[in-house]
C-alpha cells in the first residue's frame, strides 16, 4: 500500500482492521440467517465496528490514553448487553461479551502495528466460533483420568522443566539437569498423544501416527512408549508396526540431515539409512495388515479398548537413568580412547539417540579432523545399534509377544543396512 498512500497514513491500518473484523462477523451472520435469526447481538457490521472503533482509537498520539477510555465505554456496553441477556432472557454465556472486547483490541494491535499478532488472535477466536459445537462434543467424551493425566504432563513440564539447570552440575560437564528431564518429558507426551490417538482413531489409526509424528523427535521414546503400553493393550502386530514405522522415520530424519549438512562425499552414504527405511516401512505395512481383529481401522471403537491413565512417567523415568548413564560411559570412553574412540563413542552414543553422532560426525569430518571413511562408519554404526538396541528396550519394558514379533524383524532390518553398508 506504500505506493498510494504515504508512510504513517492510517487508512491501510483503517482497511485492515475492518477486514478482520469482517472475517470474524461473516461467520457468526451467516450462523444467524441459517438459523432464521436475524437479530443477534455481534453481527457482522458490529465486528467490523468494533475493530475500526479500536484502531481509530490510535490515530491521537496527543491523547495516548484514549484507547482505554474507548475500552471503558465500550465495556459499559457489553456489560449492559450481558445483564439483558442474563437477567431478562434467562441466557447463560458470555463469551460473544468477551469477543466483542477482544475485537477493540485487534483493531488496536493493527493500530499499533502489530499486524501479525492481530491476525494471529483473529484466527484464535475464529477457530473457536467456528468448531465451538466440536469443542462441546470433546469436552463430553473426556473422562476424570484425563483431565487428571493432562494436569500431571503439564505440572512435570511447565512447573518443573524451567527451573532445572541449564548447564552441566557434575565435575565432567555432561549431565544436565534440564536436557535429561526434557527427555522424560518428551517421553510422556508420546505416550500422552498416543493414548488420544489410539482412542479417537483405533489402534490402527493411532499407534501408527505416534511410530511416525513421534519419531520425527526421538524413535527411541516412541519405542519406549509403544513398547510400556503393550503389557495393557494385546495387539502385537500393530505395536511392532509403530515401531518399525518409529525406525524408518529415524532413518529419513538421518537422511535430511545428511543432506542438509554433509558434503557431496556423504551421499552415496545415504543408500545405507535408506535401505533401512525402506525394509522398516515393509515390515511395518506386513504387521498393519496381518492385524485380525479389526480389518478396517475405522471400524475400532473407542470402547472397545481398555485405557489406562493417559499419563506415564515411570517408563520414562527409566529411560532417563539410562540416559545418564550412556552419557557417563560415552564421556569415560572419549576420556580413554581419545580419536580412536570414534567408534567406541558411536556405538554408546548409538544406545539413546543418533542425531548426536551424526552430526557431530559430519562437523568433523568438515573441519578436517575426522576422515570420511571413518565419519561414515561411526554414523553407520551408531544407526545399526540404535535400531538393534530397540529390541532390547522392548524385551525390558514391553510384552513377550511383542518381542517375538519386533527381534527378528529388526534383525532383518539392520542386516539388510549392514550388507548394503558393506558394499558401498
Amino acid at each position: 500500500m506504500g505506493e498510494f498512500f504515504p508512510t504513517g497514513h492510517p487508512l491501510p491500518a483503517l482497511i485492515i482492521s475492518v477486514l478482520l473484523g469482517a472475517f470474524l462477523g461473516l461467520h457468526r451472520e451467516m450462523a444467524a440467517q441459517r438459523s432464521k435469526k436475524h437479530r443477534t447481538f455481534m453481527g457482522l457490521r458490529t465486528m467490523m465496528l468494533l475493530a475500526f472503533m479500536g484502531t481509530f482509537s490510535t490515530l491521537f498520539p496527543e491523547i495516548p490514553y484514549l484507547p482505554i477510555v474507548f475500552f471503558g465505554a465500550l465495556a459499559m456496553l457489553v456489560g449492559i448487553a450481558y445483564a439483558q441477556g442474563s437477567f431478562i432472557k434467562g441466557k447463560i454465556g458470555i463469551t460473544i461479551e468477551l469477543s466483542a472486547l477482544i475485537i477493540f483490541w485487534i483493531g488496536v494491535l493493527v493500530g499499533k502495528e502489530y499486524q501479525v499478532l492481530a491476525i494471529l488472535i483473529t484466527l484464535f477466536l475464529a477457530g473457536i466460533d467456528a468448531f465451538r459445537q466440536s469443542l462441546h462434543n470433546f469436552a463430553k467424551t473426556l473422562e476424570q483420568k484425563e483431565w487428571f493425566g493432562a494436569f500431571q504432563l503439564l505440572a512435570f513440564s511447565g512447573a518443573v522443566l524451567p527451573f532445572l539447570p541449564r548447564v552441566p552440575i557434575d565435575p565432567w560437564g555432561i549431565f544436565v539437569p534440564f536436557n535429561i528431564w526434557l527427555l522424560v518429558i518428551l517421553i510422556s507426551g508420546i505416550g500422552f498423544v498416543g493414548y488420544f490417538l489410539i482412542k479417537y482413531l483405533g489402534p490402527k489409526g493411532g499407534i501408527p501416527l505416534v511410530g511416525f509424528f513421534g519419531s520425527i523427535v526421538s524413535s527411541t521414546a516412541v519405542t519406549i512408549s509403544l513398547a510400556e503400553q503393550s503389557k495393557q493393550y494385546k495387539m502385537h502386530d500393530i505395536f511392532a508396526g509403530g515401531i518399525l514405522i518409529a525406525i524408518a522415520t529415524m532413518q529419513i530424519r538421518a537422511i535430511i540431515e545428511i543432506l542438509l549438512l554433509g558434503s557431496k562425499e556423504f551421499w552415496p552414504f545415504l543408500i545405507v539409512p535408506g535401505s533401512i527405511a525402506l525394509a522398516s516401512g515393509a515390515g511395518a505395512t506386513h504387521f498393519l495388515l496381518n492385524y485380525k481383529k479389526n480389518l478396517h481401522w475405522w471400524k475400532s471403537k473407542p470402547h472397545s479398548l481398555e485405557l489406562n491413565s493417559p499419563f506415564r512417567i515411570g517408563p520414562a523415568l527409566k529411560f532417563g537413568l539410562l540416559f545418564v548413564a550412556v552419557l557417563f560411559a560415552l564421556s569415560l570412553g572419549q576420556q580413554y580412547f581419545g580419536n580412536s574412540g570414534a567408534y567406541v563413542t558411536a556405538l554408546l552414543s548409538g544406545a539413546v539417540d543418533i542425531d548426536a553422532i551424526i552430526l557431530s560426525s559430519l562437523e568433523a569430518a568438515r573441519l578436517g579432523e575426522l576422515p570420511i571413511p571413518v565419519a561414515q562408519t561411526s554414523i553407520a554404526i551408531a544407526i545399526f545399534f540404535n535400531t538393534i538396541v530397540k529390541v532390547g528396550y522392548v524385551a525390558v519394558l514391553g510384552n513377550r509377544e511383542l518381542l517375538k514379533k519386533v527381534a527378528p524383524s529388526i534383525g532383518i532390518v539392520t542386516a539388510v543396512g549392514a550388507i548394503v553398508f558393506l558394499f558401498l
